[in-house]
């Protein structure tokens, strides 16, 4: 896997503080679609650069309600942050569990959202996100913007 992919998807953090030091700047949701049965939350997302306002993942995320109290789970449902972000907010201890890395041609979503042309490669992870005791708390495919499209990796400095 090519760089700046690498270093944004082979490692055991979350996405958002990754994505979040990588850009500088805090990491904000704009969810897609949702559905919820009350046992698990699923979304699509898109993160977003709050700095720059310029989307960095997109993401599909199955979250176990049933693994978080009633104050973290309304946290979620309302789709003000990322999964991520709010487990660090509260400080609830957890792993961040790689299991794959995959490259796709870009879905019609990401053509949209990340401004590259038709064939472009994009590059993605599947994670899994887990409570101190090994119970799940979220399964996700991350999806990388292209390199080459309006979103331009090369940060100054």
């Amino acid at each position: 896997m090519p760089e700046p992919y690498r270093q944004l998807l082979a490692h055991k953090s979350d996405m958002t503080s990754t994505l979040a030091r990588f850009h500088e700047s805090e990491i904000g949701l704009e969810v897609l679609v949702e559905e919820n049965d009350s046992t698990e939350y699923c979304r699509e997302v898109i993160l977003v650069a709050k700095r720059s306002g310029k989307p960095v993942e997109y993401g599909a995320i199955q979250i176990q309600l049933g693994a978080f109290p009633d104050k973290e789970k309304q946290l979620i449902i309302e789709g003000k942050q990322p999964l991520g972000g709010i487990l660090n907010q509260i400080g609830r201890p957890y792993t961040s569990s790689p299991h794959g890395y995959f490259s796709v041609v870009a879905p019609e979503i990401c053509h949209k959202w990340f401004g590259c042309p038709s064939g472009a490669t994009l590059f993605g992870r599947y994670n899994r996100l887990s409570d101190a005791d090994g119970r799940e708390l979220a399964s996700i495919v991350e999806i990388l913007p292209p390199a080459d499209s309006r979103i331009d990796y090369e940060r100054d400095g």
